[in-house]
């Protein structure tokens, strides 16, 4: 093993703080991957969670394994090196369970690289043949929809981590010592997990005629949920490192789910219904997160909905600390909480209007007016603050060029209020997402898109303070075919990762347009119908309709509203 490959690892160890290090003796050992670098693993709070679940389990030991970076992959290739973990520097293939963390489709294209580090085929039907740890999968992505990595994995597990991890390992240790066959049926008694060996499937075109479980295979597949999170830890920065994207800054979710039914949103969906974390608990872990850092990240899928944000936002500052939340709800907004954010040292102001103008924005379910933008710019030039951060999305349904003009407009009125501030432009592709009601609708013509992103670019051109950034039209479309393809995927993962981007969608032109390219019609079989996700098809298919229509639904509220199916009266 290289000594140019460990000094560096044993370099981030040093730094690190809450690594746990445990005798693999008697335990399961799980070997847990993030499919990107280290520095970005290593901020996203669902791995971290993971780590945490797996190794408070007394009969089992995590460790962490990542994509290498540019320097440490020329030498891996170099010295024929496997990939190791970062704990005890054990090649990765020696595991009992590699576990790999998905939450982005975007990083489906680094799995082949890592299996070759690994040693271990890509092919699942290959690896029955040998001798070889039990790979899984987990995380958003795959829990919205597993199919595109059905011939790469030996398992997912679908939905939320918290109340599951237990009974994979049980079921592992188990089964141990038994057939590959036989390990795997075992764990298909699991309600949330998806065994993909099980099921044989007949395709018409693009489109899945017949998905059949065999040898006596569940016929659905239960994501796991948690309908209260109490007595759950909070997810956070368990390991703090200052090699991170976000260095100085502790990381804790203070809740799960929104209760706004933006129709694009796929978090929003999947973490139904909105749940909120103790009070006195999210206190404590911001306090603890102070201590160590200096700084407290409050993140969730709906922050500023959280019923006690401003008395957190407080005891961070009382803390001595300061402060940041990922994103803010125009129309949650006031002037004392933006003195208060300013007194916390939050910088840069996180908006999404996601739409220009009024109507699409009711078409999205997005219920703000032009006038909730002004007066939240108007709001956050008051308390002082001079960078603001705005969200759009292009390409949605129902969009015309009106709408994307009405970016432009909205973008210099929000200017003229904020006159020495800057304003930044993330823009990107309306791309569909499983478990939404988007999810039938097309994905927009790149040239379209193309000529949309110029007409904001134009039109802002001459504005100064004014900066753009966005995703191109090509790669959102290789995201718009992951997110939502079939097992015949795997394919175009495979030439993404020998070939890049472009090769991989011209070779694959034919299936791939077919499948982005198109609306889906109401009683198509979508690749990830067989998953139970708690939201009722038929609700996200009338929510789809109302979008068409730009007729708006209202929030939910938890214990009043029972429309989508996740909760039950």
């Amino acid at each position: 093993m290289s000594w140019k490959l460990k000094k560096p690892v044993r370099e981030r160890l040093a730094k690190e703080r809450g690594t746990v290090f445990k005798d693999p003796g008697g335990r399961v050992r799980v070997c847990l991957v993030y499919p990107n670098v280290y520095s970005l693993g290593m901020t996203n709070l669902g791995f971290l969670t993971a780590y945490h679940l797996f190794n408070s389990l007394d009969n089992c030991v995590a460790e962490r394994a990542f994509l290498p970076d540019a320097a440490s992959l020329q030498e891996y290739e170099k010295s024929s090196t496997p990939l190791f973990t970062y704990e005890s520097q054990t090649p990765v293939a020696s595991f009992d369970i590699i576990a790999f963390s998905l939450p982005f489709e975007e990083d489906y294209k680094n799995l082949p690289l890592l299996f070759d580090l690994i040693g271990l085929p890509i092919s699942s039907s290959e690896r029955r043949a040998i001798d070889s740890p039990l790979i899984l999968a987990g995380g958003v992505a795959v829990s919205l929809n597993p199919v595109p990595l059905a011939n790469f994995f030996d398992i997912f597990h679908i939905g939320e981590g918290e109340g599951s991890v237990e009974r994979l390992v049980h079921a592992f240790a188990a089964s141990q010592g038994q057939k590959k066959a036989d390990v795997l049926r075992a764990f298909d008694e699991i309600e949330s997990v998806y065994c993909p060996s099980l099921y044989e499937y007949e395709y018409d075109g693009a489109i899945i005629k017949e998905m059949r479980p065999v040898a006596g295979a569940k016929k659905k597949v239960t994501a796991a949920k948690n309908l209260s999170l109490d007595g759950f830890p909070i997810p956070q920065s368990f390991i703090v490192t200052p090699d991170t994207e976000f260095r100085d800054t502790y990381l804790a979710e203070i809740e799960r789910g929104c209760p706004r039914g933006c129709r694009f949103c796929a978090a929003g969906f999947l973490y139904l219904p909105p749940r909120w974390r103790d009070a006195k608990e999210v206190r404590d872990t911001v306090a603890k997160g102070i201590s160590i850092t200096g700084k407290a990240g409050l993140v969730g899928t709906a922050v500023s909905e959280y019923p006690w944000i401003k008395e957190t936002v407080q005891a961070g500052i009382d803390a001595g600390g300061s402060m940041t939340l990922s994103s803010l709800r125009m129309d949650m907004l006031d002037a004392p909480f933006m003195e208060l954010l300013k007194k916390g040292g939050y910088q840069t102001v996180t908006l999404a209007p996601e739409a220009g103008s009024e109507r699409l924005r009711k078409v999205v379910n997005k219920g703000l007016t032009n006038a909730d933008i002004l007066e939240t710019a108007r709001l956050v030039s008051e308390a002082g603050f001079i960078k603001i951060k705005l969200y759009f999305l292009i390409g949605l349904p129902t969009e015309t060029d009106a709408d994307v003009e009405a970016i432009v407009d909205i973008v210099a009125a929000i200017k003229g209020v904020v006159k020495k501030g800057q304003v930044s432009l993330s823009i990107n592709p309306f791309v569909p997402k499983p478990v939404t009601p988007f999810q039938w609708h097309r994905f927009e013509d790149a040239k379209i898109l193309d000529r949309r992103f110029d007409i904001i670019k134009r039109g802002l051109s001459k504005m100064s303070g004014v900066i753009i950034k966005n995703m191109s039209a090509k790669e959102a479309a290789g995201q718009a075919y992951l997110s939502r393809a079939d097992a015949r995927a795997d394919r175009f993962i495979l030439d993404i990762a020998g070939h890049g981007l472009r090769p991989a969608m011209r070779s694959g032109a034919g299936l791939i347009e077919e499948s982005i390219y198109r609306e889906r019609p109401k009683d198509e079989l979508l690749p990830w119908d067989f998953i139970d996700h708690g939201v009722k098809r038929a609700y996200l298919w009338k929510e789809y309709q109302k979008g068409l229509e730009g007729r708006t639904t209202p929030p939910c509220v938890l214990g009043a509203c029972f429309r989508c199916g996740v909760c039950v009266e």
